[in-house]
């Protein structure tokens, strides 16, 4: 027994030295430099992409980098090792449920596309993007991609008390001595268009598709133009106030300029309260006033009489048309 225990003890000394001297060799190859191979088991994850090991992919760009809330859109994104099967889903730290990605298709093992759903919810921040093989391995973009503030949604409030006026509403969903169109709320959509197209026009239709409410007993919203004693029109419209404000471009507080209302509606199929259109030409019509009234509240309503045409576009006809509405944003707009 003596004889076998040094006869191991001998062997291990002799592995011991051999492990140094292996040892010793890795540490001088980490000396020499950037052109030193890394040790086994320390991974650089740069931000913006990330690994879960072994044989998962990573993550790199997307493009476009950022959309705005309550938008749909097709994302690039890029990296290496994407197999098929492969789905994205957008992370805010850990939370997956903000933003809805619809579909993932793989297009190569260096890109897939998202088509993702940002909703008017979704908070404002930067987003990890990851990309999840079937096998369950995947690779983490953090800080990719950008949810921005989307433009404000509105009211368009109409007055019970109309019969002076040739633009009226159908006297539902009522607030106080007003008749509400509201964003969202049966069919209606409403909103200011102050990020994405920036034109800062306020906008109202009542037969939207993207809206999923269109089931409520009143759908869908009305307006009726009376044109004349017994001449009046009901439909569903499309309102649309230029330039009420965006970004760069404010009314302010208690001034009132002249604006631009144009109504789509059954019987002339676009009315137009200006006096040109927009390639400029002239069409002999009256622009409408817009008063900011608060730092979200505008009034919009025509001159008085004679100065309150209305270019009728399918007849080139004008019309003496009264119309008063205030359009209300659901927050203020940086």
């Amino acid at each position: 027994m003596t004889g076998i225990r040094a006869r191991n003890h001998a062997f291990l000394a002799v592995r011991s030295l051999a492990s140094l001297t292996v040892f010793g060799a890795l540490l001088s190859c980490q000396s020499d430099g950037p052109t030193a191979t890394p040790i086994i088991g320390e991974v650089g994850l740069a931000k913006g992409s990330g690994s879960g090991g072994v044989g998962a992919p990573t993550v790199t760009a997307t493009d476009p980098t950022s959309a705005v809330q309550d938008t749909t859109v097709d994302v690039n994104v890029f990296g290496t090792g994407f197999t098929t099967g492969a789905k994205a889903t957008w992370s805010l730290n850990g939370d997956t449920t903000k933003v809805h990605v619809k579909s993932t298709k793989v297009v190569s093992s260096t890109q897939v596309v998202a088509r993702i759903e940002v909703p008017q919810t979704a908070p404002v921040a930067r987003y990890d993007v990851v990309v999840t093989l079937a096998t369950g391995k995947k690779g983490v973009g953090a800080e990719l991609f950008a949810v921005e503030l989307g433009d404000p949604s509105a009211q368009f409030w109409f007055p019970l008390d109309d019969a002076a006026l040739n633009v009226r509403s159908d006297h539902l969903y009522v607030s106080g001595s007003s008749a509400v169109y509201g964003d969202a709320i049966c069919g209606v959509n409403s909103r200011i268009f102050a990020t994405g197209s920036a034109s800062g026009d306020a906008i109202m239709d009542t037969d939207n598709p993207r809206y999923g409410d269109r089931k409520c007993p009143q759908y869908p919203r009305k307006l009726t133009v009376v044109f004349g004693p017994g001449d009046e029109v009901t439909s569903e419209p499309f309102i649309n106030v230029r330039h009420i404000q965006n970004a760069s471009y404010q009314i302010p507080l208690g001034t009132t300029v002249r604006g631009v209302l144009a109504l789509v509606e059954a019987r002339c199929e676009g009315l137009r309260w200006t006096t040109r259109m927009s390639d400029g030409t002239l069409v002999g019509g009256d622009s409408v006033n817009v008063t900011r009234l608060a730092a979200s509240t505008w009034l919009v309503e025509s001159q008085p009489y004679p100065a309150n045409k209305a270019y009728c576009l399918n007849t080139g006809q004008l019309h003496h048309l009264n119309v008063r509405l205030t359009v209300v944003a659901d927050r203020l707009m940086r």
